[in-house]
């Protein structure tokens, strides 16, 4: 089998997913503020909505927080050079691999897993992001990322 060719894709800043985090935490909020006055038979006045919106709003805030943390955004570029994986940007990132963790066609989820053994970072890639390197990052993808073998002989994490 043939390696795929070198290709350098801009990756997603991550902006929608990070906005449905935060919906999501928000809405998961609100609803277990209403479950929870519900089960407690607390009727009418304005407590009520007053409490849900209250946990909606704190939810949000620790969803916020949670996006930021999974999704930075700070602008990257994945490069596949031929031979190993590069996450370019402010500092660049040598990867020892790269693993699809979600793939909905033209939306990718990927763990950058760092050479120096630091926790892996998750990143988006789209065909809105990438526009022409799209298909050449998708056949480097699919030929090259996922479990590398290490250089002492151990299996690979």
């Amino acid at each position: 089998m043939r390696a795929a060719p070198p290709v350098e894709a801009v990756l997603d800043d991550g902006r929608l997913e990070r906005m449905l985090i935060i919906l999501l935490h928000a809405v998961a909020g609100a609803v277990l503020a209403g479950w929870l006055a519900l089960r407690a038979e607390l009727r009418g006045g304005w407590m009520l909505p007053a409490g849900v919106l209250l946990a909606a709003v704190l939810m949000a805030a620790v969803g916020h927080g949670l996006a930021g943390r999974a999704l930075p955004l700070q602008p990257r570029r994945l490069r596949w050079d031929g031979q190993s994986w590069c996450c370019l940007g402010i500092a660049d990132m040598p990867l020892q691999r790269v693993v699809v963790a979600l793939d909905l066609g033209l939306w990718v989820l990927l763990r950058l897993h760092p050479i120096d053994g630091r926790p892996p970072v998750w990143r988006v890639a789209s065909a809105r992001s990438a526009q022409s390197a799209w298909h050449a990052l998708r056949l480097a993808l699919a030929a090259h990322a996922g479990a590398t073998e290490p250089t002492d002989g151990r299996a690979a994490p």
